[in-house]
């Protein structure tokens, strides 16, 4: 496919201009005493390097947040879609993410987290911002606030070439990388403070130019041997997934951008709709962020096509050595048990004329010898172990899967009895969670075909999202049936038969749309009509900030469903609700398991083990009730003393979650310590969301493919593992060590396995007869109409609009 240099930079011309600051300018910002000439003079035409500051970040990123959330008519009025266009490149989608730890305190030594939460749930989402409480409004209007973490050197990069130049200047100087698609991360890891910092969001386009999406033929491909520069490697793999196209997606994209060029080919397609595309559900979210950390596509058919990590066929990215490569498996082999082959070889190419501009005229060839990347390692490591880290993604090649129509709907048929007292609510919420644990995870046990189970998946909201027709009717009569089934049983602890009558005349409305841009784009007459909707919409503080997304095995949910519903009344008490439907993702199990696992990504094992993932757990609930000492041991195994278990969901994971103690692994970690206490005493964001084992092994692989710590965001592989800063490795490391001609080692080790992990099954039967455990009355329930909040309030909103 030929690729002309004026067709690429084309993407850009849509983008606010920006203006490359004089050598005199350059000179006089950040870092004055190097030579930023010496950068400029290796950059595009297209490329901007820029001065920013906290005031530029208070001057174009503040007025989003003196927008309404909503217009009057219930429409989104606040997004990202108008933040990420800024000049400076410095907004995010969360204000206090432009500040460490993604707090403005100022003076934050003495801050504990208890202290901070009870301040911030003071604040609402729809407060404006010229209406904010002191001393928020002060601390953000400072623009000297030492708080601010905003990188005061940016660099907006068009093509390759530019990032490439970004990097050596970087290595040549000791300086550190921060790499931006979007400002979506919950920690805030695309913003720091002291570094370049490479803003993707002009890069060449891939998707948005309708270039990207390939079909894949058998007859093509017939050779024993792979392209030279690997340019059959996509399709070779993808046919070998029995999968027929691909989309190459721009470092510099965005969901909302590579699903409208899906659309787009759906629509021009003269036989009907094609492709589907396994995403995430919000428009600015980075397609590179969202599956580097795990991808879950509970509004894409992930129970029917895998995790995001499982969509990739390639990488294209420039390492910490500044190596331009691309990768990808080569080698494979069928594997029992799985949908897709098990990867046994991954190779790469490096570019071997780095700085050509034009696409058409780039040269792959072998990397050098004294350059040979690990990339089985890199491969391993970078799906599933986050992105900002590696170094700077410049494309991926997604797969993309056989088109199914959508249909979806809301389960929460309690609605019709919100007049109901708790304890009615409670027991109607209790028999409708213990149906969704078997639809989805027991099909057979009420007479569900795995088929029709894996049709449907579901974000943390009350939508579950089912594809191929008739699936969302199948799901919802088996919960009538299921319902009838458990009537005697709700009647026998109390609840009025009156009461039952209303549930049993609910009915779900079904929406039936082409697909999830059609249910999910925002309406005619919104500010940006016709592009994804954003979610979630720009606030002052991330979602999960007081929360911990904890994974629930699917095995200990099923074999302990007695236990699992006394933990749920359990938490009720204490204010929480892990099992609320409002609380749950429902992305897991099914052929996101391990099925759709090439066996050779780092994705955790509690993710391909989980059934569910709950934001009901908070960090209040964590340190006054039993979780760690009683719960978390029955869930996953804790005993071995030194090898802590992923249990964290990484998708959304927020600055302030913590493992318990180091000391002692019943303990929680104490919320009235400080912030600095935490992190010295307690497990860190990274072991809890991947485990000590495959921790340690990604921070191998960092350590070999970035020594100096050049790309260090926050709560990333690497972040925090060595007291060192990057400008002390850099001054003590030798010129080689640094990643002038660095050699990757092997890894001998295989890729590690946690089964263990996860506690042998107790006694009982799977396919126990249909009968749904119920709650006994009690005052504390919480009722499960209040749990839905914001993701129902947002989706509800744009279904109305879009599919009525």
């Amino acid at each position: 496919m030929q690729l002309k240099l004026s067709f690429l930079l084309a993407a850009c011309a849509s983008a606010k201009p920006l203006t490359r600051h004089s050598d005199r300018e350059l000179a006089e910002g950040w870092r004055s005493d190097l030579p930023w000439i010496d950068l400029t003079a290796k950059l595009s035409p297209s490329a901007s390097l820029l001065d920013t500051s906290p005031a530029d970040f208070i001057a174009e990123c503040l007025s989003e947040f003196d927008r309404p959330l909503y217009d009057l008519d219930g429409t989104p009025n606040r997004t990202n879609h108008a933040l990420i266009d800024q000049p400076s490149g410095l907004c995010v989608d969360h204000v206090f993410c432009a500040f460490e730890d993604c707090f403005p305190d100022p003076n934050p030594s003495n801050l504990t987290l208890s202290k901070s939460l009870e301040d911030l749930y003071l604040l609402s989402d729809t407060t404006l911002y010229s209406d904010l409480p002191s001393p928020y409004k002060n601390w953000i209007d400072d623009p000297s606030n030492p708080s601010y973490n905003l990188p005061s050197k940016v660099l907006f990069p068009a093509v390759a070439s530019d990032v490439v130049a970004a990097v050596e200047f970087a290595k040549e100087h000791g300086l550190e990388l921060s790499v931006k698609n979007s400002g979506h991360h919950y920690a805030g890891a695309s913003t720091k403070k002291n570094t370049l910092h490479i803003n993707m969001n002009r890069y060449t386009r891939y998707a948005d130019m309708d270039i990207g999406i390939s079909d894949c033929y058998p007859s093509s491909n017939n050779s024993d041997s792979f392209n030279v520069d690997l340019s059959d490697q996509p399709c070779r793999l993808a046919l070998a997934r029995n999968k027929s196209a691909f989309i190459r997606v721009g470092g510099g994209e965005n969901w909302d951008k590579s699903i409208r060029a899906v659309k787009r080919a759906n629509e021009a397609n003269e036989g009907g709709y094609k492709y589907h595309i396994v995403s995430g559900a919000a428009g600015t979210v980075s397609p590179m962020g969202w599956t580097f950390q795990g991808g879950l596509p509970g509004t894409a058919g992930g129970r029917l096509y895998g995790f995001g990590v499982d969509q990739v066929l390639m990488i294209e990215m420039v390492l910490p050595n500044g190596n331009h490569v691309k990768f990808g498996p080569t080698e494979w082999e069928t594997a029992e048990g799985y949908d897709v082959p098990k990867t046994l070889k991954v190779s790469g190419v490096c570019r071997s004329n780095p700085y050509e501009i034009d696409e058409d005229n780039w040269e792959w060839e072998a990397c050098p010898d004294d350059e040979s990347q690990n990339f089985d390692d890199l491969w391993f490591a970078v799906r599933g172990g986050g992105g900002g880290t590696w170094g700077v993604v410049t494309s991926i090649y997604l797969q993309l899967h056989e088109y199914r129509p959508l249909e979806l709907f809301s389960l929460t048929s309690y609605i019709c009895a919100t007049d109901e007292p708790p304890e009615v609510l409670s027991a109607f919420g209790v028999t409708l969670l213990t149906f969704l644990i078997k639809f989805f995870h027991d099909p057979n046990s009420i007479n569900i075909t795995e088929a029709d189970s894996n049709a449907c998946s579901g974000p943390p909201a009350d939508y579950i999202f089912c594809y191929g027709r008739d699936s969302a009717t199948t799901m919802f009569e088996a919960w009538k049936q299921y319902l009838k089934s458990a009537s005697q049983s709700l009647i026998d602890v109390g609840i009025p038969e009156s009461s039952l009558e209303k549930m049993h005349l609910c009915n779900a409305t079904i929406f039936y749309a082409p697909d999830m841009f059609d249910a999910l784009s925002l309406p005619p007459g919104s500010r940006y009509q016709g592009k994804l909707q954003d979610n979630p919409m720009p606030n002052y503080y991330t979602d999960t900030i007081g929360q911990g997304n904890v994974i629930l095995p699917k095995k200990w949910m099923l074999e302990n469903l007695d236990a699992v519903i006394g933990f749920e009344l359990l938490f009720q008490q204490y204010g929480a609700s892990f099992l609320m439907d409002g609380g749950l993702y429902k992305a897991f199990g099914g052929r996101s398991s391990k099925a759709s696992s090439d066996q050779a990504n780092s994705l955790s094992e509690a993710h391909r083990e989980g059934g569910f993932m709950t934001f009901r757990i908070t960090h209040d609930s964590l340190s006054s009730m039993p979780f760690y000492s009683d719960l978390l041991p029955m869930m996953y195994n804790t005993s071995s003393g030194d090898s802590f278990p992923g249990f964290i969901g990484s998708n959304h994971v927020g600055t302030n979650t913590l493992g318990p103690l180091k000391s002692d692994w019943t303990e929680a970690c104490p919320m009235e310590w400080t912030l600095e206490e935490r992190a010295d005493k307690c497990i860190s964001t990274q072991e809890v969301v991947y485990g000590t084992k495959l921790m340690e092994r990604l921070q191998s692989i960092k350590d070999a493919v970035d020594p100096n710590k050049m790309f260090d965001c926050n709560n990333c592989i690497g972040n925090k593992a060595t007291s060192k800063s990057h400008e002390e490795l850099f001054l003590d490391t030798s010129p080689a060590e640094a990643g002038l001609n660095t050699t990757i080692s092997a890894t001998t080790e295989p890729v590690p396995t946690y089964t263990d992990d996860i506690p042998a099954p107790s006694d009982g039967a799977l396919n126990s007869p249909v009968s749904a455990p119920v709650p006994t009355a009690t005052s504390a329930a919480i009722s499960l109409f209040l749990a839905t909040g914001y993701f129902h309030f947002l989706f509800g909103a744009i279904f109305f609009f879009n599919l009525w």
